[in-house]
């Protein structure tokens, strides 16, 4: 009988451990006494620590939108995803504008749009128009590659 040659094994290249920035630490601390403030009846003991990561577009867009919240500002993560149907087996469209930003906030009477990138995304076509009209009538934009570079922007506003 005929047997196959042995697949090779594939070599993963091995991921650079995270190194948390200063910048997210401070969040972290920050976050955690607002936890104790808010919560003066519970030992901070038993307070849940807040964590946040800014290494995936999830937890930068997290740690972006605590850290607007923190400082007075509202912000609100935008779902812009589609929504998978079982029913049909593909994605409907979702009902929010195309290339509008993953973070909208609002700081001292200013619209704040926040794109977050990871690694080597790029903005789209929609997303560069829905910047260009934002900021026409306006607005502040902003896009994150990491919290640091993020808190400095928003900490000269």
């Amino acid at each position: 009988m005929y047997q196959l040659p042995p697949i090779p094994a594939k070599k993963r290249k091995a991921r650079k451990k995270y190194a948390k920035p200063e910048s997210v630490k401070e969040l972290e601390r920050l976050m955690n006494e607002k936890a104790r403030l808010d919560h003066p009846s519970i030992d901070p003991k038993y307070l849940a620590p807040r964590v946040y990561r800014d290494d995936t577009a999830n937890g930068l867009t997290a740690a972006v939108v605590a850290y607007i919240t923190l400082r007075g500002g509202f912000a609100s993560r935008v779902n812009n995803g589609g929504t998978w149907r079982r029913d049909i087996g593909k994605y409907t469209p979702s009902g929010s504008k195309r290339g509008i930003s993953d973070v909208i906030g609002t700081y001292k009477a200013v619209s704040l749009m926040v794109e977050v990138k990871i690694g080597r995304d790029k903005m789209s076509e929609a997303q560069e128009r829905v910047r260009a009209e934002h900021q026409a009538a306006g607005g502040l934009w902003f896009t994150a590659h990491d919290f640091t570079e993020f808190k400095a922007w928003f900490d000269a506003l």
